[in-house]
């Protein structure tokens, strides 16, 4: 089965709005083995709405429309898809007693023009949508299934989840082939590197290897095909590929799939009991920010310290004057204090400190922009490191974040090795 995907919206085109949608969808279809041959994006003009829609019915099997489900005069997909198909558009009475409903829930009444949401090509199979006021719906006509979706991802990706995958799912045979996929995630080594460390498994039979460079970390990525009947033949190939790649790389291999590197270590960090502080210079409080985008951080994450001037790091984490003059605010020795100091008052098991040059201005030929130390305390003692970055100056300081968290990931493995082991 091939795919096109058309996205509607003026402010897709301006790039007002980053067209997420599009690539969620992708995902979602190629995990099923069906094809993405095409990607749309037109404005609201309906005029060459009604183009695209046109050239897309004569050339693909399966049509998904994102937006233009709206109660105003310019959103009309719905209705130049009836055209082009040429069916009549009906209203859905249960359809526009669930808008009713919506508004009645906020005690507000409906405006008129919300009417026109409740009304469908003939013969649509409605696709609730409990978080809005624009349900989608599927029509299947002369060997063409055209699936009409709202814009909002946060409307449209939970009604594919729930109504559009499984009706997919049906129209798959046990003989027809799927894409597997399998995404390994890696911390401290480039795009080169990795290549030439796994060059001759980009030709394992029935195994394509993709490197994706992220902002802050690189991404393996692993597809494998079979036919669903026979599924866990890609399954193999993923897992032998995996083993090997982990061998490989060691702990290099932070995560895989929809894994984090904050959320690895917060259930690091949750799995032992310990807490951890902070205190950032060049970071800003990112640190903090990232540690705490997790469910259930509170557990682990007491609090920390941003202190970009020198006066705070002295009044605040103790970092003494001397360190400050005869080795500069960007040093190893100043982040072994900015540590100390905030794990001494938080009372944490672990702290981490971060400070260095984001840029663009600040380096000098000693110290160059990308410069970052990064101290942990822990209560063996404290350590620091000296890490050069590249980049422009908000790559820096996510990069920093990422080598923060990933000292706190490599200090917990170790401990859990020492237990495992018995010499800890």
């Amino acid at each position: 089965m091939k795919a096109e995907i058309i996205s509607t919206g003026t402010e897709l085109l301006l790039g007002e709005t980053l067209n997420t949608s599009a690539h969620f969808l992708t995902g979602k279809l190629s995990s099923l083995g069906i094809e993405v041959d095409y990607h749309t994006t037109v404005g609201d003009n309906p005029e060459r709405l009604e183009q695209v829609i046109r050239q897309a019915i004569g050339r693909t099997d399966l049509i998904i429309t994102t937006g233009g489900l709206g109660p105003t005069v310019d959103d009309l997909t719905k209705e130049l898809v009836a055209k082009v198909l040429k069916l009549e558009m009906e209203l859905d009475p249960s359809c526009l007693e669930q808008i009713n409903q919506f508004f009645g829930r906020r005690k507000a009444p409906m405006p008129m023009n919300n009417e026109k949401q409740a009304y469908f090509p003939k013969g649509s199979k409605i696709l609730p949508n409990p978080i809005g006021t624009a349900p989608g719906a599927i029509i299947e006509i002369n060997g063409k299934t055209v699936i009409i979706l709202p814009g909002p991802p946060f409307e449209m990706n939970p009604m594919f989840d729930n109504y559009v995958w499984p009706e997919l799912q049906q129209t798959i045979e046990p003989t027809d082939e799927r894409m597997y996929e399998r995404v390994l995630k890696v911390f401290g080594m480039g795009e080169s590197a990795i290549e030439e460390v796994l060059a001759d498994l980009m030709s394992f039979p029935n195994l394509s290897m993709a490197l994706l460079a992220k902002r802050a970390e690189m991404h393996i990525r692993m597809v494998s095909r079979s036919s669903y009947s026979k599924s866990e033949e890609a399954e193999d190939v993923l897992n032998q590929a995996e083993k090997e790649i982990r061998r490989r790389l060691g702990n290099k291999v932070f995560g895989r799939d929809q894994e984090s590197m904050v959320g690895i270590v917060g259930q690091l960090l949750k799995n032992k009991q310990f807490t951890i502080a902070t205190a950032e210079s060049c970071t800003g409080g990112l640190l903090g920010a990232a540690l705490t985008q997790e469910p259930g951080s509170s557990e682990f994450y007491l609090g920390g310290v941003v202190s970009y001037s020198n006066s705070l790091k002295q009044g605040l984490l103790g970092v003494s004057e001397k360190s400050l003059l005869e080795y500069g605010a960007v040093s190893e020795e100043v982040a072994k204090e900015m540590a100390k100091g905030i794990r001494s008052t938080a009372g944490t098991d672990l702290a981490i400190s971060t400070t260095g040059i984001a840029g663009p201005d600040g380096g000098s030929e000693q110290k160059p922009v990308g410069l970052v130390c990064i101290g942990l305390a822990t209560p063996e003692g404290v350590q620091a490191e000296k890490i050069q970055l590249y980049g422009e100056r908000e790559s820096v300081r996510q990069l920093t974040v990422q080598a923060a968290l990933n000292r706190v990931r490599l200090h917990m493995l170790n401990i859990e090795r020492r237990l495992q082991f018995g010499d800890g």
